[in-house]
C-alpha cells in the first residue's frame, strides 16, 4: 500500500482529493492546522501544523511515497482581495522551499501541486490574445497571488524533483461527465471540476508524462 503526504487536504480541491485518495486505497498522511477538519478514517494519519514549518513537514513525510499540494491563498473561494492579502506571505513559495529538502532526506521523488491558468512555464505555446490574457492582463489583477506561484515554478525548476503542476483557471464544484482536457503547452478551458481535478491530481502519483510540467486542465 502507497502511503501519500496531503497537503492542503481541508480546503476545496484538498477535501477531494483525500476522498478519492482513500477511495483509491491509499495510506494517508495529512497536514491540517486544525486536525478536526480532517475526516476520521482509519487510512488517514493526521499530522497537526503549518505547510511552513519544517517540524511539521519532516513528520508529514515521514513513509510516504510521494506528495500532493493543493495548498493556495486562503479566502480565495470568496474574495479575490482577501487571498491577495493572504498570498502576500508567499505560503506556497515557501512551503515548496521547506519541502524540498526534506523530500531528498525521505527518498522522496514525487511532488504535484495545483496552481493558477496564469503561471508561466517555458513550454508554453498560447496564441497572442492568451498570452495577454493569462501573462500580462491576469498577473496584474492578481498581484502576490502570481508572483508567490511563480516563484514557486522558478523554485521547482532549479531543483532535482518530479514534479507536476496543474494549472487551473475557474473551479467547478459540480461533477461532470465531460472529460478533463490536458496540455502542458496550450490553454485548455476556464472551468475545471474540483472532481475532475482531484482524480488527475491523483493519477500524476503514478505516470510519469508530465515530470517538470505545469498542465492546463480544463473540462
Amino acid at each position: 500500500m502507497n502511503t501519500l503526504a496531503i497537503i492542503g487536504g481541508t480546503g476545496r480541491v484538498g477535501q477531494q482529493v483525500v476522498k478519492q485518495a482513500l477511495e483509491l486505497g491509499y495510506q494517508l498522511n495529512v497536514l491540517a492546522r486544525n486536525p478536526k477538519k480532517v475526516t476520521e478514517h482509519k487510512l488517514i494519519n493526521v499530522i497537526k501544523g503549518d505547510a511552513t514549518d519544517p517540524k511539521a513537514l519532516d513528520r508529514l513525510l515521514t513513509g510516504a511515497d510521494a506528495i500532493v499540494s493543493t495548498l493556495g491563498p486562503s479566502g480565495i473561494n470568496n474574495s479575490i482581495k482577501l487571498a491577495k492579502s493572504s498570498a502576500k506571505e508567499f505560503g506556497s513559495t515557501k512551503s515548496t522551499q521547506a519541502i524540498l529538502p526534506l523530500m531528498n532526506k525521505h527518498n522522496i521523488s514525487r511532488l504535484i501541486l495545483m496552481g493558477g491558468a496564469s503561471l508561466q512555464h517555458p513550454d508554453d505555446e498560447n496564441n497572442l490574445f492568451m498570452r495577454l490574457l493569462l501573462n500580462k492582463i491576469a498577473p496584474k489583477a492578481l498581484g502576490d497571488i502570481y508572483l508567490d506561484r511563480e516563484q514557486e515554478l522558478r523554485i521547482l525548476l532549479n531543483s532535482q524533483v518530479n514534479f507536476t503542476i496543474a494549472r487551473a483557471a475557474k473551479l467547478d464544484d459540480a461533477e461532470t461527465t465531460k472529460p478533463l482536457k490536458t496540455s502542458h503547452k496550450k490553454f485548455q478551458g476556464g472551468n475545471v471540476s474540483i472532481h475532475s481535478l482531484a482524480a488527475f491530481l491523483l493519477e500524476q502519483v503514478k505516470s510519469n508524462n508530465y515530470f517538470g510540467k505545469a498542465v492546463y486542465v480544463a473540462n
